[in-house]
């Protein structure tokens, strides 16, 4: 059994489904046969299928007589089919002459016979027509009334047969004030195919005009124009038809019917077209508290200064302090990091680079309280609460796409999510703040760049930096929690709500916030420190830290250990070893600095070592004056003017020669010997020193000097011939020597 169709649609209708204009070329058994003008498909629709599109709304049918009505409706007003389309002067003048047709249909219906001639100036019902008229727009001053004795301005009413026309034609095309207006737009040439007002070569020329003016470079338009002339190869015949270019003027007009999206694409690229004209996002990307946020990286438009007056200065790169120093001249690098279903602010950095460091300080303000910061710049407001974010959306920029901080993020347990490069659709609700924050903040302030270089071009940036790095922090800390989370917001899901409204809007909906955790905060956000394990403890930036824990896995032994740290909570730090998966509490030794972050701890101990160079001389001369006193009267310290005070290591020196001395034996000739019993005879010539080499003078060798008797006088002697002994020698060449009696031992 056939099914018989619910809505008349007959053949010839269009039918405007799925975004497709599809012709209905003729009716089937249970469906109906369509096509595609712009494609040339064809398809047979079921009945089902188009009475659920109808139902659902999903399809609008225009019957083959109401889409002829609107292409004359179109063709008769050049493309104008709505009121609100036109502009607001013609809109004035098609206000009153509605007023007009409308007071002819009150005349006709009240049974009045209205004729052109009746209608016109000095007709019988023209008075009546103006009456009916001012009544239904009195703004338009038909009857022209006098004012302070000068004659009004009025609406100027035409004759009875242009009155007519106007009725005529608004009944035509179905009371469609539309048709009233005028059509100036129309006149002139319609530049039909037979009627042509530029030859084919200019029609060329200007295609090759634009086409070269279209370019990257962004060159001028009319320099392209004449350079174009003077380059366009024309034949000769083209030259008879017509020798004249197109004027500059038929050009532009030409170059101004381009579509504005075409014309930035072509000069500015298709990047910077889609991020200007891209159409936004409109989705509800998180509905919770912390179920999402985005956060980026900026630049800010503004210098920074500490005094005003240091405005360069050598630095060397090895020495140079890694901080932003108080007198140096810079502009600061903005991390944010924003929530995306309430629009509230979780952290703010300022930083002098864009790095992985500040990132993970970022996040780890986003997990902390901070009233801090309140109570420090002096907020009236609650910040926003600490959170724990579930879902993290950022761009390819070094300092959140890096291993460093991919791995703090997996460890708190949130989901990574990364934007395309130069896409700021992607995450256009953190990109939308540092707008916001520009024009709302920055550009009040002194020391503001502009918007782009050279936009301020009577004003000095540079020379005007007043505030401080701390200063524009400040600025920025009472911005975010005293102003931003209490104005109006108009963004996607937001519909005029504040965002501290959204907040708790969220929070009653979907129920309270998840907390952080510090010991997944200190380990996988914090920062980390190579450190050894001593009975004292551990030592990080020179902060001590012990525990009982800690005592127990060093086991009575130094250890090489790697500590995890808080920078804005030092109470409690962890501590991790290679090859032990054992991870130990540590609380920290000296309590002085619990209530500091380490930025503060590291500046109260520079502090106290970086004092006043004036009074520290001054207090070393007064140490060692007093160090002085103390040790001339401990009476240790002899006078340095006696030169008895001088000799002692010269006494000890002569008393360790005594105890290292060795005892010398002479050396032992080979030759002849003294015969038995005479080896003590002094008149044994063989007693004398024997020497090998004749004809030399030689000295005889005397035992050493014991320092009890005077030493023995050497005499001198010739020496014997090699070939003898000395008593087989000449004795004249043998002096007698004569010695005095032995009476101790020279042994």
């Amino acid at each position: 059994m056939t099914r018989q169709p619910l809505y008349n649609i007959p053949k010839g209708s269009i039918l405007q489904l799925d975004g497709r204009d599809l012709k209905v070329s003729g009716h089937e058994e249970g469906g109906y046969s369509v096509e595609c003008p712009e494609t040339g498909e064809s398809l047979t629709l079921s009945i089902e299928r188009v009475e659920t599109a109808i139902r659902n709304r999903n399809c609008d049918v225009i019957s083959p007589v109401e889409d002829e009505k609107k292409k004359a409706l179109l063709d008769y007003t050049g493309g104008i089919e709505l009121f609100d389309k036109l502009e607001p002067d013609v809109k004035e003048i098609v206000r009153g002459r509605l007023a007009l047709v409308l007071a002819q249909d009150e005349l006709i219906a009240d049974g009045f016979k209205i004729t052109q001639r009746s209608l016109s100036r000095c007709g019988k019902h023209r008075r009546e027509l103006l009456v009916r008229a001012d009544r239904l727009a009195p703004d338009c001053n038909f009857l022209k009334t006098k004012r302070g004795g000068k004659m009004a301005s009025g609406f100027d009413v035409p004759q009875g047969r242009t009155l007519a026309g106007y009725r005529d034609v608004y009944h035509q095309f179905d009371q469609n004030p539309v048709v009233l207006a005028d059509r100036d737009h129309l006149k002139g040439r319609r530049n039909t195919e037979e009627e042509q007002r530029l030859a084919p070569w200019q029609e060329r020329f200007i295609q090759y005009v634009l086409e070269r003016w279209l370019e990257l470079k962004q060159p001028p338009f009319a320099g392209v124009y004449r350079l174009a002339k003077d380059v366009f190869h024309r034949s000769a015949h083209e030259i008879a038809q017509q020798p004249n270019f197109p004027s500059l003027t038929t050009v532009r007009n030409e170059k101004n019917a381009i579509n504005e999206v075409a014309v930035e694409i072509g000069r500015g690229g298709h990047r910077h077209a889609m991020n200007k004209h891209g159409a936004g996002s409109t989705d509800v990307r998180a509905l919770a508290f912390g179920e999402e946020f985005e956060w980026d990286q900026c630049l800010l438009s503004i210098f920074t200064a500490g005094d005003g007056k240091v405005r360069a200065e050598i630095v060397d790169p090895q020495e140079a302090p890694q901080e932003l120093a108080d007198h140096e001249l810079r502009r600061c690098w903005l991390n944010v990091i924003i929530d995306v279903a309430t629009r509230e602010v979780l952290g703010w950095i300022l930083s002098e680079s864009a790095d992985a460091d500040h990132s993970k300080a970022l996040l780890r303000m986003a997990t902390r309280d901070k009233t801090k910061e309140k109570v420090r710049y002096g907020c009236k407001q609650d910040p926003v609460p600490a959170v724990r974010p579930a879902h993290s959306l950022a761009d390819n920029g070094s300092a959140t796409r890096n291993a460093d901080v991919y791995a703090g993020q997996l460890g708190m347990g949130m989901t990574v999510k990364t934007a395309r490069a130069h896409q700021p659709l992607d995450k256009q609700i953190v990109e939308r703040l540092f707008g916001t924050l520009q024009w709302d903040v920055l550009n009040f302030l002194p020391g503001y760049t502009g918007s782009r270089p050279g936009e301020l071009t009577g004003y000095d940036p540079k020379g005007s930096a007043k505030i401080t790095h701390d200063d524009l922090y400040k600025t920025l800390t009472r911005y975010f929690i005293d102003e931003y989370p209490f104005r109006p917001h108009l963004g996607t899901g937001m519909n005029g709500a504040t965002p501290r409204q959204k907040s708790e809007q969220a929070r009653s909906l979907y129920g309270p916030i998840k907390s952080p955790l510090q010991r997944d905060r200190i380990l996988h956000l914090g920062v980390k420190v190579d450190a050894t394990a001593t009975p004292e403890g551990v030592k990080a930036f020179n902060i001590p830290f012990n525990s009982n824990e800690l005592q127990d896995f060093r086991a009575g032994k130094a250890k090489k250990v790697t500590v995890h740290l808080d920078p804005d909570d030092l109470r409690k730090i962890y501590v991790t070893a290679a090859g032990s998966k054992e991870v130990v509490p540590v609380n920290l030794s000296m309590t002085v600095f619990k209530d500091l972050t380490l930025e503060e701890a590291i500046e109260i101990m520079e502090a106290a070592t970086k004092s006043n160079p004036t009074v520290r001389a001054l207090h070393a001369e007064q140490l060692k004056d007093a160090r002085a006193r103390r040790a001339r009267e401990s009476g240790f310290f002899p006078d340095s003017r006696d030169p008895a005070n001088y000799q002692k290591i010269e006494k000890l020196r002569q008393r360790a020669a005594k105890l290292i001395q060795v005892e010398k034996r002479p050396i032992s000739y080979v030759g002849d010997t003294a015969g038995p019993g005479q080896l003590m005879s002094r008149l044994n010539t063989a007693g004398a020193i024997p020497a090998r080499a004749s004809g030399h003078n030689q000295t005889a060798s005397m035992p050493p000097d014991t320092g009890t008797s005077k030493p023995l006088e050497a005499k001198t002697v010739r020496a014997a011939p090699e070939s003898g002994a000395v008593s087989r020698a000449d004795t004249n060449d043998i002096k007698t020597m004569t010695f005095g009696p032995i009476k101790d031992s020279k042994l």
